[in-house]
């Protein structure tokens, strides 16, 4: 061991050595065999993902992640020197160094504490030989660690921390910012600090992003800064917020955000625009907003009676019968006979919305009621007797007279599937 050196400190520079050691044979090996280039060049990607594979398994990201980040910084020299013998045709060749880098930024970002300077200052130089050795080639996946390694650490650059302490600076340096991470680096960035808990600075930092010229239809940033606002802001500042994106726009959005897995944040953006329909009494894709809603939220919610809850507290936003009769259908698709008191509850309170003038709205609930209890012969009667008072036809009149020509029927209380109250 060096003098002053721990006995970790010695396994891991050992550990390092000995990983440097192996790179450098399997190059050789790359550099001498006689097989064709393409299985020699996949043979060595294999390879060197197993090695990697192994060593970087000795340390857990959350408890040593400066050993992890030697072992990349080794890994993307080593990678870097043997590109040249390696085969263009061989389609693993650029996976793995945009594997390696990815993995390198992911590492970079979630590192809690300072990189040491020692350290930082053999990510720069590695990085800086590693990405001209490729750019010989044309090459340029090492750009975003490139880019990252001209600072003096990863979170310092002075126009980043502007933009995240709510102090924009002049839009050239913002643009010149934007241009040199990259869309990949800056969602990677977004998405680490909406996992950091930090939604508003990345918030700022997302709509800075929507808003360059340059990365329109990039890296989704419109829906990453919609879905923070939805994690930040109260509901009236929302609704203000998102007055202005269609809803088809919204859909697109929540279909994305579904597609990569982030169902929190589907459900999320998918509320907040049909809270907005809602509260506007806006039928405009509001069916196609609560399928997506109800999908998504009984997917994410533990129980039938969670999910009929925020049924009814959408119910209470309703400014339209239409809206309501949406809620009934998927209560009634996802949760069937135990969503049907509530279902009632609504048909109620869309009864009680409906202007007189509305004959249509009131004929279509008085309808469903008959839907949703087809086996109670009073409700149906009844159903049928103001359906008739509210728009009288001929066809309507002789529904009513053929129900009531027909014997009453035995109630059983018990076995009714709603209360007396509600019927």
């Amino acid at each position: 061991m060096a003098e002053g050196e721990t006995e970790k400190e010695y396994e891991i520079r050992k550990a390092i050595e000995g990983l440097r050691e192996r790179f450098q044979e399997l190059t050789t090996t790359l550099k001498e065999s006689s097989e064709s280039p393409s299985d020699t060049s996949l043979r060595f990607c294999q390879e060197f993902c197993q090695i990697l594979v192994e060593h970087a398994g000795r340390w857990k990201t959350e408890e040593e992640p400066l050993p992890l980040l030697e072992a990349y910084i080794v890994a993307i020299l080593s990678y870097a020197k043997a590109t040249s013998c390696l085969s263009s045709e061989c389609e693993n060749v650029p996976l793995v160094l945009e594997n390696l880098a990815l993995s390198c930024l992911e590492l970079l970002l979630s590192l809690p504490e300072h990189v040491p300077g020692a350290l930082w200052g053999e990510f720069q130089s590695s990085v800086k030989s590693a990405h001209s050795l490729l750019l010989e080639n044309g090459n340029t996946q090492l750009h975003m660690l490139s880019a990252m390694a001209q600072e003096p650490g990863v979170w310092t650059n002075t126009t980043l921390c502007s933009i995240l302490s709510n102090e924009i600076p002049e839009i050239d340096r913002v643009n010149e910012f934007l241009q040199m991470e990259g869309p990949t680096l800056l969602n990677m960035r977004i998405k680490h600090l909406i996992k950091q808990n930090r939604a508003e600075k990345a918030a700022v930092l997302a709509k800075m992003c929507s808003e360059y010229p340059e990365y329109e239809g990039k890296g989704n940033f419109k829906q990453t800064y919609l879905v923070c606002l939805c994690m930040t802001k109260t509901q009236e500042q929302l609704m203000q917020e998102i007055t202005q994106v269609d809803c088809k726009e919204a859909l697109e959005m929540i279909c994305n955000l579904e597609s990569d897995g982030d169902e929190k944040g589907a459900v999320c953006l998918c509320s907040a625009f049909l809270k907005r329909q809602l509260l506007q009494g806006d039928v405009y894709c509001a069916w196609e907003l609560t399928l997506f809603w109800s999908k998504l939220l009984i997917r994410s919610e533990s129980s039938a009676d969670s999910f009929l809850d925020q049924c009814k507290k959408l119910v209470l936003l309703s400014r339209n019968v239409c809206h309501i009769l949406f809620l009934i259908k998927v209560i009634q698709s996802e949760v069937g006979e135990v969503g049907l008191p509530v279902c009632i509850e609504m048909c109620i309170r869309a009864l009680q919305m409906a202007s007189s003038d509305n004959t249509d709205s009131r004929t279509t609930i008085c309808k469903t009621i008959s839907c949703l209890l087809p086996t109670d012969f009073e409700v149906k009667q009844a159903c049928q007797l103001t359906e008739f008072l509210i728009q009288p036809t001929v066809d309507s009149y002789y529904a009513v007279e053929s129900l009531y020509n027909e014997p009453d029927e035995k109630r059983e209380d018990e076995n009714l599937p709603v209360p007396n109250s509600l019927r």
